[in-house]
C-alpha cells in the first residue's frame, strides 16, 4: 500500500469548478451540449463500447465529471449511479441528464434516470458488489498514489461477481516523456511541454502501463491494459481545432495531416506504440480469493 507522503495534499474540490472543467473540454462539450447529447467525443464512446452495458446493468460511474458518460450508460438502459466530490461536476450531470431527456422520445426519456451521489472514491457508500460496472474514466491521473490505493480497493469491493471496471486515463507518462521530444521535431513550434498550467495543477499522478498494472494488483485486481492513441481519432472528429487555446490545437491539425497520419499508424504496428499512444485503457475484474 503506497503511503501519504508528508505535506502531500489532494487536489481540491474546488479545482473542478463548472467554469474550470466546461472551459478545458472546450468545443467537445459545446458539441455535446449543442447536438442534444447526441456527439460524444471518441474516448468516451470508445470506453462506452468497452463496458457493455445492458439493460438493467448497475453501473457506477466514479468521477463522473461533466456526466457525458453517465447519461450514455442511461440512455443504454443501464441503472446508473454518478458519483463525484464535486458539487458543481454533479450539477453537470443533473444538467445533462435532463438536456438528453429533453432531446429523446417520450417514451426514450421516461428511461433515462441518473441517481446522483456526492462521496470520496476512497469511501464509496455502498455495499459491497453493488455494481456491474464500474466507469474510471480520466479520473486516475486526479489521485495521489495513495488515494488511488484506496479507489482501487473499493472498486474491487463495490464490483459483483462477474462484473467489472473500465478504465481510461490520459496521458500516457512514456508518451508524454519520450515520445512528444519525437513529435516536436516534425512541428517544432508546438510548446517544449504539452501540459497547460491546469493539468500542472491536477495531474497529480500521471501513469504508464507498468505502474497502473501493479496498482491494479496490490488491490487485488486482475486487469488486461492497453494502450491507443486516440488523438488521431479525435483530430478527426473535431475540427475545430483552433477553439483550443492549448496544445491539442495545434497537435490535432498535425494529426489531420494525412502522412503524419499514416507515420502514426505505422508506429502503432511496432513497439513504438509504447511511446506513440497516449490512451492507457483497461479491464479490471475481481481476482478470485485464494
Amino acid at each position: 500500500m503506497t503511503r501519504p507522503t508528508p505535506g502531500e495534499t489532494p487536489v481540491p474540490a474546488s479545482a473542478y469548478s463548472q467554469t474550470t472543467v466546461v472551459r478545458f473540454a472546450g468545443p467537445d462539450y459545446g458539441d455535446f451540449v449543442a447536438s442534444g447529447g447526441e456527439r460524444l467525443r471518441p474516448r468516451l464512446a470508445r470506453s462506452l463500447d468497452l463496458a457493455a452495458i445492458e439493460p438493467g446493468c448497475r453501473v457506477l460511474d466514479l468521477g463522473c465529471g461533466r456526466g457525458e458518460a453517465a447519461v450514455h450508460a442511461a440512455r443504454r438502459g443501464a441503472r446508473v449511479i454518478a458519483l463525484d466530490y464535486s458539487a458543481d461536476c454533479l450539477r453537470l450531470t443533473r444538467q445533462a441528464t435532463a438536456l438528453v431527456r429533453q432531446h429523446a422520445s417520450h417514451s426514450a426519456a421516461a428511461g433515462i434516470e441518473v441517481d446522483l451521489a456526492m462521496a470520496d472514491a476512497g469511501a464509496l457508500p455502498f455495499r459491497d458488489g453493488a455494481f456491474d460496472r464500474v466507469l474510471m474514466l480520466d479520473v486516475v491521473e486526479h489521485l495521489l498514489p495513495w488515494q488511488l490505493d484506496e479507489t482501487f480497493r473499493e472498486v474491487h469491493r463495490v464490483l459483483a461477481p462477474g462484473g467489472f471496471a473500465v478504465i481510461h486515463t490520459l496521458p500516457n507518462r512514456w508518451a508524454l516523456d519520450l515520445g512528444y521530444p519525437l513529435l516536436r521535431l516534425l512541428r517544432p513550434s508546438l510548446p517544449r511541454d504539452p501540459r497547460t498550467d491546469y493539468e500542472r495543477q491536477v495531474h497529480v499522478n500521471e501513469q504508464d502501463i507498468v505502474r497502473l498494472r501493479r496498482t491494479l494488483k496490490r488491490a487485488g485486481l486482475g486487469a488486461r491494459i492497453w494502450l491507443e492513441n486516440l488523438t488521431i481519432e479525435q483530430a478527426a472528429w473535431q475540427p475545430r481545432s483552433d477553439a483550443f487555446p492549448d496544445v491539442r490545437g495545434p497537435a490535432y491539425r498535425l494529426f489531420r495531416s494525412g502522412p503524419v497520419r499514416l507515420l502514426a499508424r505505422l508506429a502503432l504496428r511496432t513497439p513504438l506504440r509504447l511511446i506513440a499512444c497516449n490512451d492507457i485503457f483497461a479491464i479490471a475484474w475481481r481476482e478470485p480469493e485464494r
